[in-house]
């Protein structure tokens, strides 16, 4: 995208990292996502944590591949959905099991994170 170096705010990630199987090209889109923030700007990322058997296609992003993609940056992260298929087949026992399997945070696969570049960082 033609976007100038340090000129947005926020850039939005939902779901495309799990999906790019090529740990160069990750690393040179998280680069890029990072020259486009202004100094005190924020990576908003929803992805996977964990790979999922039933798709090759997916790759989850783990903390550590996180933080080695955003160096510098302050991370505010959070899971916060049962993993799907999990959440399914609770589903199907009682409408209520989601719930609570959702209580448990080593059940959820996605990371909510808060991707902060630093504010004294030059441009």
């Amino acid at each position: 995208m033609p976007l100038a170096d340090a000129s947005v705010d926020l850039v939005l990630q939902y779901t495309v990292f799990s999906s790019l199987l090529d740990a160069a090209f990750r690393r040179r889109l998280a680069g890029q996502l990072w020259r486009w923030l202004r100094p005190g700007g924020a990576v908003l990322w929803y992805d996977f944590t964990w790979n999922n058997p039933a798709n090759p296609d997916v790759r989850g992003v783990p903390m550590a591949e996180l933080r080695r993609l955003f160096p510098g940056a302050s991370i505010d992260a959070r899971r916060v959905t049962l993993a799907p298929p999990l959440a399914r087949a609770a589903a199907r026992l009682s409408p209520s099991a989601p719930r609570w399997l959702n209580a448990l945070p080593w059940l959820r696969s996605h990371r909510l994170c808060w991707i902060a570049k630093p504010s004294d960082l030059p441009r």
